[in-house]
């Protein structure tokens, strides 16, 4: 064997190493990001009085012993809830939406940015009982359009 050529081979193996260290410091720092936003959502559908947050910018939280589950079926209240109904509801579909795109930038897998931004979507409704506020269905709903609206135009921009 050449010199040369074990030079070249020694130098392709530092690049290689060094390439799959940046690699693992760049999927870190995805996780890291996608981590901080699911904490930002957490925080956000825990707050036990959204309206005095968003008013007020006070935050309050309550533990309820005894949750109500059957109020995760009703629909009738869907616009009596409070006056930043819409705003609310359009963040609900901005916010898993990005935690959607967070995760496939970091899992690079549809199915499994989907099955977890979904998980999470219903985990943050159903902790809602206990938090002083109400877990609805049709916020798993609007959480869920928008992590399929991001597989969606992934889909679409990928074509």
């Amino acid at each position: 064997m050449n010199t040369n050529h074990v030079i070249t081979r020694k130098i392709s193996q530092k690049n290689r190493l060094k390439k799959h260290r940046q690699d693992r410091s760049r999927k870190k720092r995805k996780l890291l990001v996608a981590f901080i936003w699911a904490i930002i959502l957490a925080f956000y559908t825990s707050v036990n009085n959204l309206e005095d947050l968003l008013a007020l910018q006070s935050v309050t939280f309550k533990w309820n012993t005894s949750p109500d589950y059957a109020s995760f079926f009703h629909f009738l209240d869907i616009t009596k809830i409070h006056r930043y109904f819409v705003f609310v509801k359009v963040g609900h579909f901005i916010g898993f939406a990005i935690l959607d795109l967070l995760l496939f930038n970091w899992l690079q897998n549809h199915k499994k940015s989907i099955f977890i931004s979904i998980t999470f979507a219903f985990l943050t409704e159903f902790f809602q009982f206990y938090l002083g506020r109400d877990g609805r269905l049709y916020d798993l709903i609007i959480d869920s359009l928008g992590v399929i609206t991001v597989f969606l135009l992934i889909k679409i921009i990928r074509k």
